[in-house]
């Protein structure tokens, strides 16, 4: 009988503390501002992010930021990847982009695009095969990467690429990282080899976007004034670009 008390109390333990952790998580989520969920903020400012000039990253480009926590695990895989290959790139090459550094991006691809198609629908869903909407971007959220390339050719044909891919597909998700636009899914962006979410952080985050979307959706379309956003279905692509992605990164 001793044994059987002692095991249930470990039974009960671990179902509290697992209880404790799943309302610690949904709290975290719960705190997250709109304004951070859409990048209306400046992350040089915020005390959770880090420049990734004073970290052992190597970096395409000065002054980009990820969250602290998200950067640490990112060192670590860095430096094991380095070990078993030192002479192929690990390279960041985009972290976070704030609602500004979006609108900059995208304004640049929809002036391209407007000399060829007369459909702002159209436009907006070429762009989005690669690019996201401003306040729309995992970029936003200071758990993503671009890592080494952003061509799939590179990570498809190049040696050096394919073992790189290869290894992070492989490594990556023990450091808390996930391939936020794998192959299989019904929808949203094409295939990035390149693009890692910081699954611990990123989960709560899209939890909270999710939850708007699902409970007052206009609570985000409002504060979305990029150009063209009262030209196209933007509700329904929002749902469709922020959501669709690997489920393990839910």
């Amino acid at each position: 009988m001793k044994g059987k008390s002692t095991k249930l109390k470990t039974i009960l333990c671990l179902i509290q503390s697992l209880t404790l952790l799943l309302c610690s998580t949904a709290t975290m989520a719960q705190t997250i501002s709109l304004n951070k969920l859409t990048g209306q903020f400046d992350e040089k400012k915020d005390k959770d992010f880090i420049t990734l000039d004073s970290t052992e990253l190597p970096v395409n480009k000065k002054g980009m930021y990820l969250q602290k926590e998200a950067a640490e695990q990112l060192v670590k895989a860095f430096k094991d990847f380095k070990k078993e290959y030192p002479n192929i790139p690990f390279i960041v090459v985009s972290a976070t982009r704030n609602y500004t550094y979006q609108s900059g991006i995208w304004q640049r691809k929809w002036d391209a695009l407007s000399a060829k198609f007369n459909d702002p629908q159209k436009i907006a869903e070429e762009i989005l095969k690669y690019s996201s909407m401003p306040g729309t971007s995992r970029h936003h959220w200071g758990t993503d990467v671009d890592i080494t390339s952003v061509s799939s050719e590179y990570f498809r044909n190049d040696p050096k690429g394919i073992i790189l891919y290869k290894w992070l597909q492989a490594n990556l998700p023990k450091y808390g990282f996930c391939q936020a636009f794998n192959s299989g899914r019904s929808g949203g962006y094409q295939l990035e080899e390149w693009h890692w979410s910081y699954q611990p952080i990123s989960s709560q985050y899209i939890a909270q976007y999710k939850s708007i979307l699902e409970r007052d959706p206009d609570a985000i379309m409002r504060i979305l004034n990029f150009t063209g956003h009262d030209k196209i279905k933007l509700e329904s692509l929002v749902k469709e670009y922020v959501l669709t992605v690997n489920a393990d990164c839910y």
